[in-house]
């Protein structure tokens, strides 16, 4: 059964009064979200059951509404094959109407251990790559992703070859702001729902350049949707990790920014009991990489602060080229992560996504 931490629900809600506040509207949570509190109970062989009253059903969630905006699903991995490091990620979305909106479909590949690094990004017809089947039931010209909170088939494409996965969620669901919803930055008008599975076993294979190797590893599923400004235009942007650490902890960390900025994280404890905390996330301005492609800039290397679990960590990419420039254009880059929490070393593993900096 999963826990909450003492003090979690009340942080949860006072921070998501203060933003309600904030943006003239009533402190409830209930109607900063537009919808009633439920209790999930989602389970598989896998994954735990939670009666915290929640704003998404972590199973029933994972299919298309074609009444949501800005739909997303994306999962990030980090694997071994063939002797190397690998990350990988594979992310569709399906912005403004699902059915007359625009969507996009990434994939990418990295070699943690050299920096290699390759992409594929499309942008299908309007309208496509969305079923009305339960789970998820993506297919586009790179992605076919297929099943439900038990069990997924991924096929993901790039120039150079495939990956071919199983994904088995296991443990405990990550719910943002600890209830599945959040005010993006810091304004009711934005109502986000977002949830994931941070633990999810990850076997298959990975062709490269005509070699096959077996994968082994974890990959971090996030199912996310809402509604956003109109465009980075209007200068909102965004930076988000999902630290997987060694103590067993994995967070989900935001900093928003438009008009003012709001940093928070979601802690997720090993027992299963989740924090929503005070964070702070700092690019070291001094190690950007400029796109070659877009011209933006971007960070290579952060510094992530949570006061309240005295943590202090350092994150690094990989390698520096890890932009998606058509499907944004954005940031998308697999880094290591090294410091202290709660005192003591730690490491671990993120992505970093980077969008209107």
């Amino acid at each position: 059964m999963r826990k909450t931490t003492a003090g979690a629900a009340a942080v949860a809600a006072a921070l998501i009064t203060s933003f309600t506040l904030a943006s003239g509207g009533p402190a409830t949570a209930t109607t900063a979200a537009g919808s009633t509190a439920v209790s999930s109970t989602t389970s598989g062989p896998g994954l735990a059951q939670t009666d915290l009253p929640v704003f998404v059903d972590p199973a029933a969630d994972l299919s298309a509404n074609p009444d949501r905006a800005n739909q997303s699903w994306y999962v990030t991995a980090q694997v071994t094959a063939g002797g190397h490091r690998y990350g990988f990620l594979a992310h569709f979305v399906s912005l403004g109407d699902a059915k007359q909106g625009r969507s996009s479909s990434s994939v990418s590949i990295i070699n943690e251990d050299t920096g290699w690094y390759t992409k594929s990004e499309i942008i299908p017809p309007a309208g496509t790559g969305l079923s009305d089947k339960q789970g998820v039931d993506i297919h586009t010209a790179n992605i076919t992703w297929t099943g439900d909170a038990r069990e997924m088939k991924l096929r993901a494409k790039v120039p150079e070859g495939t990956i071919d996965v199983t994904l088995r969620p296991r443990g405990n669901v990550l719910y943002n702001m600890g209830t599945g919803y959040f005010p993006m930055f810091g304004d009711a008008k934005y109502p986000n729902y977002e949830y994931a599975f941070p633990t999810v076993d990850t076997s298959g294979t990975l062709t490269l350049n005509g070699r096959t190797d077996k994968v082994r590893g974890q990959s971090w599923l996030d199912r996310q949707w809402g509604p956003l400004p109109s465009s980075t235009a209007s200068g909102h942007s965004w930076a988000w990790m999902n630290l997987s650490l060694s103590n067993g902890d994995q967070i989900s960390v935001w900093n928003t920014k438009y008009g003012k900025e709001n940093n928070w994280a979601t802690v997720l404890k090993l027992d299963g009991s989740q924090t929503v905390a005070e964070a702070t996330l700092t690019p070291d301005d001094s190690t950007l990489w400029t796109s070659p492609t877009t011209g933006k800039s971007y960070p290579t290397r952060w510094k992530v602060t949570i006061p309240g679990e005295h943590a202090k960590l350092n994150v690094t990419v990989y390698a520096k080229d890890q932009e998606l420039p058509n499907t944004g254009p954005r940031y998308e880059g697999s880094a290591a992560v090294t410091g202290t929490y709660d005192h003591r070393p730690v490491r671990g593993t993120t992505y970093i996504e980077v969008i209107g900096r």
